[in-house]
Parts: structure tokens; sequence; C-alpha cells
């Protein structure tokens, strides 16, 4: 990948002229070691070179070395979204997004890897944000450090699907809880009254069968947030055998459904939508 930019002022060092854009500090350090270069008006040149008005800047990100650690598993997945600089998953549901002892070779994260190698992409895992196990949907990677970097600085407007127990009153509204780890678990989460430092909006889609379909966006991204904060209001999600019970259809009914954003190097507006099977075989 490479980034281009025309010069618009005098005396300006490369290495001011990153620190003025937020360049991130980890490329800058890979290009120092090699892995990536700085041409101004096509010649080779070292971050000290002193920019012009009107020079024509290219910098060649560092390539993106395939990690070692993360072990090569062929395993087919729904990709929804594909260029040169991202990728979008529909994950499915009781998967890992990185590798743990438990799943060492059996996450998203594995499949992955094996997809860029077959296909030839020189590309490592870098998940803009990711997806507790149980949930299902919609998840983005970057393909390079500097992408990773560009996206976590975009906003993110992510939706989210759930099935509730019970009719939740109001049918519309604002959560707004504070959430600590559970000292009595390695993996729960709890509420607490201390702080605050959660927020969900929502809103109900429709009911079916004394069940709530719900429409939740996330302003916060705490850990089991949507799991605790419809727990709190005594409907917690279908299938969430953490806080709740286990679904006969053994899945968590909890599935990122919607992601928007302006991609950070078209400009273009992205917008994906994918719908879980629960949904789609019981309401539409």
């Amino acid at each position: 990948m490479i980034l281009r930019y025309t010069i618009e002022e005098d005396n300006l060092r490369i290495k001011r002229f990153l620190l003025n854009i937020k360049f991130p500090d980890q490329v800058v350090k890979e290009i120092r070691r090699g892995n990536g270069q700085y041409l101004v008006n096509d010649q080779i040149v070292d971050n000290h070179f002193l920019l012009k008005k009107g020079d024509k800047l290219e910098i060649v990100l560092p390539q993106s070395k395939q990690g070692d650690n993360i072990v090569s598993i062929n395993h087919e997945f729904e990709i929804v979204y594909e260029d040169s600089y991202l990728i979008v998953i529909n994950k499915e549901a009781n998967l890992a997004t990185i590798p743990t002892r438990e799943h060492f070779t059996n996450s998203l994260a594995n499949f992955v890897m094996s997809y860029y190698k077959r296909n030839g992409i020189v590309a490592n895992i870098h998940f803009v944000s990711r997806l507790d196990a149980p949930t299902s949907g919609l998840i983005m990677l970057a393909k390079n450090s500097y992408m990773h970097y560009l996206l976590q600085e975009t906003l993110i407007t992510k939706h989210y699907l759930l099935e509730t127990e019970g009719i939740i009153k109001p049918d519309s509204g604002i959560i707004e809880l504070g959430i600590e780890k559970d000292p009595n678990s390695i993996i729960k989460r709890r509420i607490t009254k201390e702080f605050i430092n959660s927020k969900t909006v929502y809103k109900t889609l429709e009911i079916r069968n004394n069940h709530s379909i719900i429409d939740a966006l996330l302003c916060t991204g705490k850990t089991h947030q949507l799991r605790l904060h419809f727990n709190y209001l005594g409907s917690p999600i279908i299938g969430d055998e953490l806080y709740g019970t286990k679904a006969e259809d053994g899945i968590l009914h909890l599935h990122s459904y919607h992601l928007e954003f302006i991609h950070p190097v078209t400009k273009k507006e992205i917008i994906l939508e994918s719908y879980p099977n629960w949904y789609q075989k019981q309401f539409n």
C-alpha cells in the first residue's frame, strides 16, 4: 500500500509532516527498520528530508508479516465485503474470534490466515473490534497495521439484532449502567451502581410469543454489554448460557447485523447488513 501526498508548505521535514498528520508511531518505526520507505519526487529519502511546497511525497507502507503464531486452518466463512484494505466477515455463532488455549486452531483468525495464504494476500490479522465467541455477525479486519490505525480512528456505527425473553417496556429507550469485572469469575462481568461507563440505545422491532426482537445501537463497547443490559431489565437474551439459560437451538440470539462507516481511504460510505438464521426462520 502506498500513500501519496502533495506538500503544501516549504521547509517541512518529513518527520514533522508525519507528526502533523498524526501518522502512527509504530508504522514510522517499521519504516525506520527498513520495512517500507519514503520517496520524494521518485527519489528515496529518509525522514529528515526537507520538503518543499509542491513536492510529491510517497510513503510505501510496511508489508504485513504473516504471524507464525496463528495456525492456518482451511475452513469456509462468509465474506460480506472485501477490498485491498479491509475485509468484513459474517462470523458464525459459537466461534472464537482469536486463538485461545481452548481454541488454538479453531478460531476465525485461523480461518482468515488460511484464506490469506491460499489467495496470495500478504496480510496479518488485525481485528478492528471483536465479538464474543457465542455472538454472530459482522466483524471487520484491516489488512495492514496502518489501515488498522485508520479504522480505529473512524466512526463506525454498529447495530445488533437480539431476541429477549419477555416484553421490554418501554419499547424504546437508552440504557446507561456501570459494568465491572465479577470478582468471583474469570469470564463474567456484573452491573455496578458506583459509576456509569456503558450506554445502549434500543428499540423494539417486533414481538412474538412473548419474545422481543430488539435493534440495539452500541454507544460504548464494554465486554458483555448487551447481555448484561438486557438481563438487568429482566429480559435476558435468548440462549445466553452465561447470564440466562440455554436455548433449544444452542445459539445465543445476538447478532451484529449492521455496520456503517466512511472508508478512510476511498472516502466512500459503506453500509453492510446481515441477518441470522434464527431471525429469518422465525420473523421473516
